[in-house]
Formats: structure tokens, C-alpha cells, sequence
């Protein structure tokens, strides 16, 4: 087991270190373009859906998503049609997520949006503050996604990519998409999340597990576990708890920077001895 102290204290340095002035590094960066709660929690939705491969194409891809919705995503996805969808997203594509996929997101957004007045709202409505985590809430927002919203929506729900964008932690999954939402929703607002959800305490967060967390929760030993699942996502916050109960998720934004700003991978080691982390890297820090 790591020396807490000392390992808080790295996190605490890197923290400081990776802030707000590297949004442009990270997909949140573009949900961040908009102000309106109703609209951050729209672009929200839709960016971390698609959040997987490199953040620089997410990103894009993430912008090329957004740029048909004007100034307000929310107003946009609560008027959009399947007829419209379908015009307007003709040859999107982010990896095998496809224009249909978009569009559903989309449309089932506006679907919330109509129906709770906010994605928020139905979040609530689903939620259980004696939960100790955010798991059960996670699990029925999938459902309530992938099965719920019109008619239009169910059809496309059927499809293999929409259990894939918007998974749930009973499947076993990582859940790092909704995770991920979950954590710009409910921290902060302190520059990075924006604090929306304040009827979830963010000691009930999980860690969204990418490539960059699990493999630096195997270096710094935050976890023993192997494969980056549901499990892993867990043990990782468990340990991430001991350090801060109120708010375990903090460090998630600052831990994965080293490794998307190519600061530490395993073929940059000539960064390893000026690293705020190298005291409490294991013996396989560079492997």
C-alpha cells in the first residue's frame, strides 16, 4: 500500500499543477464555451457520449457536433426532429460512432429536456442519496436513456453503439462516459467542473477510468486490480477516498494530463526524474 501522506501531498502538487489553464487539453474545454446551465448540461451530454479515443479528436469531433446548434444547444436539441437530425448530421462521424448515433443523442437529449425541464431534473427524480456512490444512479440513467424517450429514440436504442455511448456499471463497463458527465456535473464549480448537480455529494463520485488513469493508478499503486472496469473504477476511488472523503474525484482531471500532454508515457523517461510524481512511481513507472 502507498504512503498516503506523501502520496496525497504528490496528488495535492499535481493538482495545482494541471488546472483550469489546461481546458484546451481536455474535452470539458468545449462544454465550457457555453454558460447557461440548461446548455452546459446539453453539450455536456453529448460531448462525453462520444468521449472516446485521443481528447484532441474528441474534441473535434465534439466541436463538429456542436457547430449545428447555435448559441444554444439546449433550445436546439429540445426543436430537433429526426428528419432534421438526419439532414444536418449527414456524414458525422467519430470513429464507428455514426450521424444515426448523433442524432439520437440529440433527440433523446431534447426529450429530457422537454419532459424534466432539465437532464438534471431526471437525474434527481432517478437518484438515491442513500447510495453510497453513484453506481444505482448510473445504472437507471442508462436505462432511462437507452430505453426510455420516443418512439424514434427506442428504435435507434436497439442499435450496438447506443449501450456502448451510454453504459451502465451493471454491464460490468467502465462507465467512463457517464462517469466522466457525472463528475463536470456534480464538482466544483472550481474552473474545471461546474457544481450543477448539488443534489449529489461528490464523495459519491467514481472515477472515470481511461488507458491514462488505469495506468497510472498502476503506478502510483492505487489499485492491484488489472483490467479497467467497474471494479477497478471502485478500488481506484476507494483508495482516492482515503485522501480526500469529501471529494475522492478531484485528482481525476490532473492525473490524466501527464499522459494526454505527453509529459509521462512510457516512451518519455527523460521526464522521469523532474516529475512531481516520481517519489511515489513504482518500480515499473516507465515500462
Amino acid at each position: 500500500m502507498p504512503d498516503f501522506a506523501a502520496l496525497k501531498q504528490c496528488l495535492d502538487k499535481l493538482t495545482a499543477e494541471y488546472g483550469a489553464g489546461y481546458l484546451d487539453t481536455d474535452p470539458v474545454g468545449i462544454v465550457h464555451e457555453y454558460t447557461a446551465a440548461e446548455d452546459i448540461e446539453t453539450a455536456g451530454f453529448i460531448v462525453s457520449a462520444i468521449g472516446y479515443g485521443n481528447a484532441g479528436q474528441i474534441r473535434r469531433s465534439a466541436r463538429a457536433a456542436l457547430s449545428h446548434t447555435g448559441r444554444s444547444p439546449a433550445d436546439f436539441a429540445k426543436s430537433l426532429t429526426a428528419e432534421k437530425a438526419r439532414s444536418l448530421f449527414k456524414g458525422w462521424k467519430h470513429r464507428w460512432t455514426d450521424a444515426e448515433d448523433l442524432s439520437f443523442l440529440f433527440l433523446t437529449a431534447g426529450s429530457m429536456l422537454r419532459e424534466h425541464g432539465s437532464i438534471g431534473a431526471l437525474v434527481k427524480k432517478l437518484d438515491d442519496p442513500a447510495e453510497e456512490t453513484i453506481e444505482g444512479v448510473l445504472s437507471r440513467f442508462s436505462s432511462a436513456v437507452c430505453g426510455t424517450y420516443s418512439e424514434e429514440c427506442k428504435r435507434k436504442s436497439a442499435r450496438a453503439g447506443i449501450s456502448y455511448l451510454v453504459p451502465s456499471p451493471a454491464d460490468g463497463s467502465a462507465c467512463k462516459r457517464p462517469a466522466m458527465y457525472f463528475r463536470w456535473m456534480v464538482r466544483g464549480p472550481d474552473g474545471v467542473d461546474f457544481g450543477l448537480w448539488k443534489f449529489i455529494s461528490p464523495s459519491r463520485l467514481v472515477i472515470p477510468i481511461d488507458r491514462h488513469i488505469a495506468r497510472m493508478a498502476a503506478l502510483l499503486r492505487l489499485t492491484r486490480r488489472r483490467s479497467p472496469d467497474w471494479k477497478m473504477a471502485l478500488d481506484i476511488t476507494r483508495t482516492l477516498r482515503r485522501l480526500d472523503p469529501e471529494d475522492p474525484v478531484r485528482y481525476d482531471f490532473a492525473l490524466v494530463r501527464p499522459g494526454i500532454t505527453g509529459q509521462c508515457t512510457p516512451q518519455t523517461r527523460e521526464n522521469c526524474p523532474s516529475c512531481i510524481l516520481r517519489d511515489m512511481c513504482g518500480e515499473t513507472a516507465c515500462d
